[in-house]
């Protein structure tokens, strides 16, 4: 069919006193590649939902994430902010701190386990690894805590 069209639209430009070049298959224009781009930065901190969990989880195989598991009612977990809050800042972004509301990511609450909070969970390489640190006893157990990481 496509030969029989192009030779009738050759006779016929032929015909009208004009040369037609070979008609030639109409190939779409390859798509435009989009530049690539350096991966996104990995943040300091992120507030963990469902949504976002297996990106946090992929950012663990990069460096630590500490899962914070707390609730905006809890006084051992409002203490212990500020601390994390600080110690995060003063290593430079060594480690994510990744805060789970409890009250809104209750399968996350169940799916490791955790029984009281504020509970610290040293996450690497998209698992659990290492100690968990339940309860607040104050800053230097907590920067020990986190130098193990």
């Amino acid at each position: 069919m496509y030969r029989r069209l192009a030779v009738a639209t050759a006779a016929v430009a032929v015909l009208l006193g004009g040369a037609v070049a070979p008609a030639v298959a109409a190939t779409p224009a390859p798509a435009p590649v989009p530049a690539t781009s350096a991966p996104a930065e990995i943040p300091n901190v992120v507030d963990v939902t469902a949504a976002n969990y297996a990106q946090v989880m992929q950012w663990s195989h990069s460096k630590p994430v500490v899962l914070d598991f707390t609730a905006s009612w809890c006084y051992w977990c409002q203490k212990q902010k500020p601390y994390l809050q600080r110690y995060n800042t003063e290593d430079d972004g060594a480690w994510v701190w990744a805060r789970v509301d409890v009250d809104r990511n209750r399968d996350l609450y169940r799916q490791y386990g955790v029984r009281g909070i504020p509970a610290l969970l040293n996450i690497q390489g998209g698992r659990e690894a290492g100690s968990r640190m339940v309860g607040f006893d104050g800053p230097s157990s907590l920067r020990t805590w986190l130098n193990r990481l």
